[in-house]
């Protein structure tokens, strides 16, 4: 009886099993429309499509170099949704900057490489207790697979040596795609098909605003002038445009006309990007701009339900305020996880670096170690109260150790 009831459940584990693997094919072969209303994105596949050769079984490594807010990973994910189906196994690994940032303050850099491919092994295979004992995994498990990878803001070395170092890693036809604003790494690496992002011409910057502003190409009826006016004013990085445009959105003409002088008083500064950021962070509610600091200092990339749990004493509505810094497209719900430009992670983390310059402890929070190590120093209560937990902390580690 006991072996009737072991293998029943062996087999409900390899129906799940099954099941979900045959769920993960059909959503890879749906049709996606995540994607419509992307202005320029069918001209930058036309340019990368000498780079990629998708009909070669050549193994190929092509990077995708740009400056922050140019659109280097929306290409990507473009590339992935259009091609993703045509591979073996394919993964989109993203925020790698930030996962390895994290990691690598604790660890050695073997130990960081380690667990850099044990996360690039377990969402390519879809395989969550991957082990990875050494480096030569992903050759030994991929050598004859064709696979499509995407690793998305690489900004050191040590990154791709540990998923993508050499070619003959990964089985014929397969293409590694890397977004990077730092071509020295794509060289370092030896990888010499190389897309340059350039902004996109001022037709398709219009577009671009006009997509945001109004969901549609052209400027409504009445708001030619005004649309390109605003246009001209931010410039024609993606990332303003799209942020600009939210801003606009749903305003009547009245309300643009009065909003345009408070924009060339705030771009007058310094016309830079941070500046065209900064003029959407300060027309929101105080609540809403409270709750756009906890993102880009503390829950960048982390899951929508956690986020709710940690500030719900603080918020009378976190999932509202989500939703409007959404709407303002200063973040984006992705896989149910926040997520938001680098850009305006900097842009946050600088509003609250400028709370207090002098003193770092009277700053609504503190999300640097340096910072917080200043700010221990200028409140001895506290300090000597932390003092005291990590001391308790560390002779119950000793007394666990031994």
């Amino acid at each position: 009886m006991s072996m009737i009831i072991v293998f029943r459940k062996t087999e409900a584990k390899m129906i799940e099993v099954i099941a979900i693997d045959v769920s993960n094919k059909l959503n890879n072969f749906a049709p996606s429309s995540d994607f419509n209303g992307l202005i320029g994105m069918e001209s930058y596949t036309t340019e990368m499509e000498p780079l990629l050769q998708l009909d070669s079984n050549e193994v190929r490594k092509i990077g995708i170099l740009g400056p922050l807010g140019i659109g280097k990973t929306t290409i990507a994910r473009y590339l992935f949704n259009q091609h993703s189906q045509d591979f073996q196994l394919s993964v989109f690994m993203d925020n790698i900057k930030r996962n390895y940032q994290a990691a690598a303050a604790f660890s050695d850099d073997y130990s960081v490489m380690l667990d850099l491919q044990k996360q690039f092994m377990s969402q390519l295979t879809n395989e969550a207790c991957i082990k990875v004992p050494h480096l030569g995994v992903v050759k030994d498990r991929l050598k004859d697979k064709k696979v499509l990878v995407v690793l998305d803001d690489v900004d050191q070395l040590i990154q791709l040596e540990a998923m993508a170092k050499e070619t003959c890693w990964f089985g014929p036809g397969s293409r590694i795609i890397i977004t990077t604003q730092n071509q020295k790494i794509l060289k370092a690496s030896g990888i010499n098909h190389i897309y340059k992002v350039n902004l996109p011409s001022n037709d398709a910057a219009l577009q671009m605003f006009c997509m945001y502003a109004f969901g549609q190409k052209d400027p409504k009826d009445g708001f030619t002038e005004l649309a390109c006016e605003v246009r001209s004013l931010v410039g024609r990085l993606p990332l303003g445009l799209r942020v600009m445009g939210s801003y606009f959105r749903g305003m009547s003409e009245q309300d643009w006309i009065e909003a345009l002088p408070r924009l060339r008083r705030h771009l007058d500064r310094d016309g830079e990007i941070a500046s065209i950021l900064e003029f959407s962070y300060d027309a929101l509610r105080d609540e809403d701009k409270s709750l756009f600091l906890h993102i880009a200092c503390f829950f960048h990339y982390e899951k929508v339900d956690i986020v709710e749990g940690y500030l719900e004493k603080c918020y009378l509505d976190v999932r509202h305020g989500l939703h409007v810094l959404a709407e303002k497209s200063l973040i984006s719900i992705d896989s149910g996880r926040t997520n938001m430009s680098n850009l305006l992670i900097q842009l946050g983390r600088k509003i609250m670096r400028e709370q207090s310059d002098i003193e770092p402890g009277n700053r609504q929070f503190l999300n640097d170690a340096i910072d917080v190590g200043e700010g221990l120093i200028y409140d001895k209560a506290v300090s000597i109260e932390i003092g005291n937990f990590i001391a308790v902390l560390f002779t119950d580690l000793i007394l666990f150790n031994n």
